[in-house]
C-alpha cells in the first residue's frame, strides 16, 4: 500500500537520492518543483521500498502516476501503484513520463495481458510542450562558435548601451531586490497586480485573489507564490540564485535548483523593462551558467516550452543538448467485451519484466 501525502521540506534529501539514483534529469523530479508546485498540480508523494512515488492531482498531462524513481525492485513499485489505482478508485494512468521509462511501462504491461490480447494495453499520448530543453553548462557558460554569435550579440549591445553591471550571488541581502523585480516583471508583463488582494501576500489567500482571474493570470499568480517560497525557503530547498544589477539597481534574477548531481534546473528567470530589451537575457543566462559550472554543474536544464512558439523559438536559439519528451500513458482494457475492465491495467500477481 501506497501511503501518500503533500511533500514536506524535510522530505528533500530522501527524495533526491531516489533521484540521482534513477538517473532520470526531468525537471518534474527536481524537489524543488515537486514541493514548490504541490498545490498547483496538488501533488502526492510517497517515499517507500528506496523509490520516491508521485501522484498528479492536476489535469490533462498533469493527472496521474509518475514513474516511481529510484532503485530496488521496479516490478514490486509498478505493482504498488497498480494496487493504489485499484484501491483509490483512482484511474491507472502515468504522467510526465520519458521514452526509456515509457519502454518499461509497455514491456511490464504487455508481460501481465499476455502475448495474445487482440489491443495493445497502453495509451501513449505525447505533449511537445512537456518536453525539457537540457543543455551542456559549459557551452551556456562560453557560447562557443558561430551558433551563438547572435547570443554574443545580445550581451555586446547590453554592454555598450549599460557598461556597469554585475551578477551576485543570491542571499539574505538581496533576496528582496529579487521578489521586487518578479512584482515588475509581473506588473509590467500583463495586466496581474500582485499588490490588489486584501492579504498580507497573494499567497495567503490564493483561491479568493485568484478566483475571477483569467488562467493566464492565474498561471502567474502561482509563479509568484512559487517564487515566494522559494525565497522564503531557498537554504531549506538547496537553493542557488543570482541578482543581475546595472549601475546597482536590480534588473534582473535568476533561481535554480539541483535535479541530480551536476544536474541543474532553472526555476525562474526574470529581466525587467528595457533591460530585457537589450539583451538582458543573455547576460544573465551565461553569467549564471558561469556560476553554476564553478559550482560543478555540466548539465542545465531549463524545463518546458509550455507550447507557446516564442518560448520554443527562444529555448531552441541555445541549441540543446538533449529536447526530454514526455509522454502521458492511459491503461486501457484490450477487450472490453470478454474481460473486465481494468483486468489488464491492473495486474494481481507478481511476474519479473522480460529480459
Amino acid at each position: 500500500m501506497l501511503l501518500f501525502r503533500p511533500p514536506l521540506l524535510t522530505d528533500r534529501d530522501a527524495a533526491a537520492k531516489a533521484v540521482a539514483e534513477s538517473g532520470y534529469n526531468g525537471s518534474d523530479a527536481g524537489f524543488a518543483n515537486v514541493y514548490l508546485l504541490r498545490k498547483k498540480y496538488g501533488t502526492l508523494i510517497a517515499l517507500q521500498e528506496g523509490f520516491l512515488f508521485r501522484y498528479y492531482n492536476g489535469e490533462g498531462s498533469r493527472r496521474g502516476y509518475a514513474f516511481p524513481l529510484g532503485t530496488g525492485d521496479l516490478n514490486k513499485a509498478l505493482e504498488l501503484i497498480a494496487e493504489d489505482a485499484r484501491e483509490s478508485g483512482r484511474p491507472l494512468e502515468f504522467c510526465l513520463v520519458d521514452e526509456p521509462r515509457a519502454q518499461i511501462l509497455r514491456e511490464y504491461f504487455n508481460t501481465k495481458a499476455g502475448a495474445n490480447s487482440a489491443e495493445p494495453a497502453l495509451h501513449f499520448e505525447n505533449n511537445r510542450g512537456d518536453s525539457d530543453y537540457i543543455y551542456s553548462a559549459e557551452i551556456l557558460a562560453t557560447l562557443p562558435g558561430s551558433d551563438y554569435r547572435k547570443k554574443r550579440n545580445h550581451i555586446s549591445r547590453f554592454t555598450r548601451t549599460y557598461g556597469q553591471f554585475e551578477l551576485r550571488a543570491m542571499t539574505p541581502a538581496n533576496i528582496a531586490d529579487a521578489l521586487e523585480i518578479e512584482k515588475r516583471w509581473l506588473n509590467d508583463d500583463g495586466e496581474t497586480a500582485v499588490e490588489n488582494t486584501d492579504c498580507k501576500t497573494p499567497c495567503d489567500c490564493a483561491e479568493a485573489a485568484l478566483a475571477e482571474r483569467s488562467e493566464d493570470e492565474k498561471s502567474r499568480m502561482a509563479e509568484y507564490c512559487a517564487i515566494v517560497e522559494a525565497l522564503e525557503n531557498f537554504d531549506a530547498l538547496g537553493m542557488k540564485g543570482g541578482v543581475l544589477y546595472v549601475d546597482c539597481k536590480p534588473v534582473g534574477m535568476t533561481i535554480a535548483s539541483e535535479i541530480a548531481p551536476g544536474v541543474w534546473d532553472i526555476h525562474f528567470e526574470k529581466v525587467i523593462e528595457e533591460y530585457a530589451d537589450n539583451g538582458g537575457y543573455a547576460v544573465i543566462n551565461k553569467l549564471f551558467a558561469e556560476h553554476l559550472v564553478a559550482a560543478g554543474a555540466t548539465l542545465i536544464n531549463r524545463e518546458e516550452d509550455i507550447g507557446l512558439e516564442g518560448l520554443r523559438k527562444a529555448k531552441l536559439s541555445y541549441y540543446p543538448q538533449t529536447i526530454l519528451d514526455k509522454t502521458h500513458v492511459t491503461c486501457q482494457s484490450r477487450d472490453s467485451h470478454s474481460q473486465p475492465r481494468d483486468s489488464l491495467c491492473h495486474p494481481r500477481e507478481g511476474g519479473d519484466l522480460p529480459d
